[in-house]
């Protein structure tokens, strides 16, 4: 397999809700481009730099959900509270319970497992795509990321693989070509009781550029897939867009997880050893 495009951007963010609540966002992009209709964007880590704890989702949906917002710069924000915004806020977070929150301690780093997160709105597709990421924080505050830019491209070919997915709500499995990267997508179809036009990619993982590409269904499970990329096999679980098992060059949302989480245990050890001491 050929090597494939890896961006990693450290963004400061800094919000009011205190005079020094602020983190390192840490935005991992698997490739540095994206295709019309592309939804995903990678996984994060964040670090507080501040001197106050932050409260984070407990649960990646709950996060992506209700704290995690990514929009085009620049932002039409402007600072303002967004009704709705603050109204899943305190649904999920106030009416039902402290439960769902963790309070990330000053100098501590968080790494969410298993998930990718998505554009909630989709920016306008152009050649230089740049945007956000923000994490809401409640009653109007916010830690907003410096812009990140992607690429948005023609991919050179898009081939059909396979229909999964549930009767009522199949999608496609399609590889994208672009240069020299190869990599598998779910491409939604459209669908008149959900009112979707279709068409919307969600990328799963970089593949080889010449193997044929095999998919059936996994020991009988309908939502999860047993995917040869030539001799090799990954299991990809539908709903998603997640590799659960394979190697490293398939998995690289795991890989780099794993990775992260690894490192961010051991500086959070650290930070509070030091704390102990003092």
């Amino acid at each position: 397999m050929k090597k494939y495009s890896i961006l990693t951007a450290i963004l400061i963010g800094t919000a009011p809700l205190f005079a020094e609540t602020n983190a390192l966002i840490e935005v991992k992009l698997f490739k540095d481009w994206v295709i019309k209709g592309e939804c995903d964007f990678g996984t994060l880590a964040i670090k507080n730099t501040g001197t106050s704890p932050i409260l984070l989702a407990k649960d990646a949906f709950d996060f992506s959900s209700d704290q995690l917002y990514v929009r085009s710069f620049p932002d039409k924000r402007a600072g303002s509270i967004d009704t709705m915004i603050e109204d899943g806020y305190q649904m999920v977070f106030v009416f039902d319970g402290d439960d769902k929150l963790f309070s990330l301690p000053p100098g501590e780093t968080h790494v969410y497992e298993g998930r990718k997160f998505l554009f909630p709105i989709r920016a306008p597709f152009s050649e230089t795509m740049r945007f956000i990421v923000s994490i809401y924080l409640g009653k109007g505050f916010w830690l907003d990321s410096e812009p990140l830019t992607v690429k948005g491209v023609v991919p050179d070919a898009e081939e059909y693989v396979a229909t999964i997915g549930e009767a009522s709500f199949p999608c496609h499995l399609v590889t994208v070509t672009y240069k020299n990267e190869r990599w598998l997508y779910v491409k939604t179809l459209p669908n008149e009781q959900l009112r979707s036009a279709g068409g919307s990619y969600y990328s799963i993982c970089p593949i080889s550029l010449t193997n044929k590409i095999r998919v059936e269904p996994h020991e009988g499970k309908g939502r999860l897939y047993k995917i040869w990329d030539g001799d090799k096999s990954m299991i990809y679980r539908d709903g998603q867009t997640v590799i659960v098992e394979g190697a490293d060059e398939h998995n690289v949302l795991g890989k780099w997880t794993r990775e992260r989480k690894q490192r961010a245990e051991a500086d959070n050890a650290e930070v509070r050893r030091k704390k102990t001491e003092q």
